[in-house]
């Protein structure tokens, strides 16, 4: 496969988000456990805290996910700052009325997790009051307690598990659920009933908004999208009613490796928002009481309907009749992925591509546009997707003014140069690629430098091309071995085009 420098470069991805709180007041005193306040933000469960130790302070929001491996793990930059006193063993997570502590041993750097923490905090600034989303904390330590949740009422409790009781749950709960079971690998499943015999298994969670119910089973019992009538939380007496309080969205979990072919329903937050509840799988119960007659939404229902079935058109019409719908990015996304997979024409795409605008933040929109054509310029069909790839890039220069990664004009530039070039409209490569040049970032002169040689030398301006591959191929710059490969291959190709007493070529020999 022949070299592409420009390819190669923009694969690498920086993320950063360059900012450390400053310290905020929170007592250390209290005992473990507690309460907090909550809010559902972005499709998750968050708690504004404190990180602590004796020596360093945070405030912060914690994502609480009930299903992540990891006990606590801190965005990479901020993880960095934190230090720990003489014989400290703990890091503290700390609100008025909360106290958690996790071992240092078992904090880790969020690593393939940084860009979602990273999006979560950029896009939901306003709601978060500029406290950035730094952390998540995960079932290891979640399962330690009875987990409460009133998410209508924005309140979470952290009870420790074994001073928490049926009993107690019996005081408050329309039902108390017996018979939870954890996993080897920590998922806890609850039983669920159909109708007045069938039984079956839920997997809580507390991440995403969706609650999906099992594609084949569902199918099984008549219901291809989803709408299963008459489960249960609990069985017998115990019984809840889940069918009705919020649509299912079929998945097949038979193509994840982290859900099992036996279980009927994974509750999202579309769930447990209508629910006041209770978890402590060291006790074996889920204490349940609806706080809402239900949260069933049509237009999740049409939503769904459309993504089981995989119809564009279906996609459109939920998009034109809910406009103003959560799902609406998703559903877009879902739309163009559709048009790839079947060749739709660059208009229609587009259109899916304007319908995930509108649910996107002015200053996000360079961004998402330019994660959405990377892939597409990375891979091995490129040259098929030029035209789409042209329109995305186009499009995300439109908004780049506006964006708070101004850096990407520079991306942008050199992808809409190398797709120029390729489409042998070298006047309009030179134009993006000059362009490319004044937008200033040092790291990229090599590449910048190595792309003007490459559209001087389909212009014909042989001198033009040789001392802009010189300058790539240069040990002053810095730049990929495979790209300074090709700056000089391009020297080589280009020395019989000069006079042989050109003076380029006498700097050279000399």
């Amino acid at each position: 496969m022949k070299f592409n420098p420009l390819r190669s470069a923009i694969a690498v991805l920086f993320v950063s988000l360059g900012w450390l709180a400053q310290p905020a007041a929170a007592s250390l005193e209290g005992s473990p456990g507690g309460t907090a306040q909550a809010k559902v933000v972005g499709d998750h469960v968050l708690v504004r805290a404190v990180l602590s130790t004796e020596k360093f302070h945070k405030e912060t929001h914690l994502v609480l996910d009930y299903n992540d491996e990891q006990p606590l793990r801190i965005y990479n930059c901020i993880l960095g700052y934190v230090q720990y006193g003489e014989g400290e063993e703990t890091i503290k997570i700390l609100a008025d009325g909360m106290r958690i502590e996790v071992p240092k041993e078992d904090v880790e750097a969020s690593s393939e997790c940084t860009l979602f923490l990273k999006n979560l905090s950029g896009q939901y600034s306003v709601e978060l009051q500029d406290v950035d989303v730094s952390a998540i904390l995960g079932g290891p330590v979640l399962r330690q307690y009875a987990l409460g949740m009133n998410l209508a009422e924005g309140e979470v409790s952290f009870t420790p598990a074994a001073e928490a009781n049926v009993e107690d749950a019996m005081l408050w709960a329309e039902s108390v659920i017996t018979g939870l079971r954890t996993t080897e690998e920590g998922r806890v499943l609850a039983p669920l009933s159909i109708g007045e015999k069938d039984r079956s298994l839920m997997a809580f969670n507390t991440a995403g908004y969706h609650s999906y119910v099992n594609a084949a089973l569902a199918g099984g019992l008549g219901y291809p999208f989803g709408d299963v009538p008459d489960i249960h939380f609990g069985a017998g007496g115990q019984r809840v009613p889940l069918s009705g309080m919020a649509a299912l969205f079929p998945a097949d979990f038979s193509q994840d490796p982290a859900l099992s072919s036996d279980w009927l329903v994974v509750p999202g937050l579309s769930l447990w928002t209508a629910f006041r509840l209770e978890i402590n799988p060291l006790q074996g119960y889920l204490a349940l009481e609806p706080v809402v007659n239900t949260n069933y939404s049509e237009a999740d229902f049409e939503f769904y309907t459309a993504a089981v079935s995989k119809d564009r058109d279906a996609l459109r019409t939920y998009h034109q009749s809910n406009p103003e719908d959560r799902n609406v990015a998703e559903a877009a996304e879902l739309m163009f992925a559709l048009g790839l997979e079947e060749d739709a024409p660059v208009a229609e795409q587009m259109e899916a591509v304007n319908y995930r605008l509108s649910a996107t933040l002015e200053r996000m929109k360079s961004s998402w546009l330019k994660e959405t054509l990377e892939p597409l310029f990375l891979a091995e069909d490129r040259n098929e997707r030029s035209e789409l790839i042209v329109a995305l890039a186009e499009e995300a220069l439109e908004y780049i003014s506006r964006s708070d990664e101004p850096g990407l004009r520079q991306d942008l530039q050199l992808v809409l140069g190398d797709r120029y070039l390729q489409a042998g409209d070298a006047d309009q490569a030179w134009k993006y690629f000059l362009a490319a040049g004044f937008s200033g970032d040092p790291d990229k002169e090599s590449l910048v430098r190595h792309e003007l040689g490459r559209v001087y030398e389909a212009l014909g301006r042989h001198r033009r091309a040789y001392s802009n591959y010189e300058r790539a191929a240069s040990p002053m710059l810095d730049g990929p071995a495979a790209l300074k490969e090709s700056a000089r291959a391009g020297m080589e190709r280009l020395r019989p085009a000069l006079d042989e007493a050109d003076p380029l070529l006498a700097e050279k020999e000399s």
